[in-house]
Formats: C-alpha cells, structure tokens, sequence
C-alpha cells in the first residue's frame, strides 16, 4: 500500500475481512528501496522489470512488483507529496496460484469478497 491508500483505513478493513473469513494476509507498505531496486541498471533502461530470482529469493521480493506497476503506470508522480494523489493497492496474489500443474487456493477471493460484496 501506498501512504495515501492508507490513510483512507480500506487497507485494514480488508485485512480483517480476511481475519474473519479464514483467508488472512498482511498488508506490506511500499519503501524507498522497493523502488531503487526497479531502477533501471544502466542508461539504457528506465526501469527493471523482472530479476531471475523467484520472489521468495529477492529480498522485499513481494514489493518488486508493485514497485514497477507504480513507477511504470506513473503513479509515482502522484503521491502524497503531490496534489494529485492516486489511492492505490497491489494485491500479489502469485502464492496462490499454487504448485503448478495443481489447484490454485484462490487467496484472497474470499477476504475481499467479504470486503468488498457483502451488503451490497
């Protein structure tokens, strides 16, 4: 999550939906370092968009991808030292694709259904 996101409080109402429904997950805050490490390694690139390492091999490995979505979409442009701030999350979800050829868990589908479609 990205400090804008989180002052709006979404980002702890779906971490207790998932409490609630049995589908827990953790809500990890963007740093400086997430983005220095999809920083472009030469003056040919802008940016990296993937390593050779699995994520649980990189470290903040679970951040890599949010960090280039936002720096990539432009969103860096719009944090909470702008004017213009864009709320956003990133939902890595690549745990629960599960081992491959096998069935996917479908984590977090029911903590955000709880969230997000209960009521409504």
């Amino acid at each position: 999550d990205r400090s804008s996101r989180s002052d709006s409080g979404e980002e702890s109402e779906s971490e207790a939906a998932g409490g609630l429904m049995g589908d827990p997950f953790e809500i990890s805050t963007i740093r400086r370092e997430d983005y220095d490490f999809v920083a472009g390694r030469s003056e040919y690139e802008d940016v990296l968009q993937a390593n050779n390492q699995p994520s649980s091999s990189t470290a903040r490995g679970h951040q890599f991808p949010a960090a280039f979505l936002i720096r990539v979409s432009g969103l860096d442009q719009h944090d909470i030292h702008t004017e213009t701030q864009i709320p956003y999350s990133h939902i890595d979800i690549a745990g629960s694709s599960g081992p491959f050829p096998g069935v996917p868990t479908g984590a977090p589908v029911a903590a955000l259904t709880k969230h997000f479609l209960e009521g409504r």
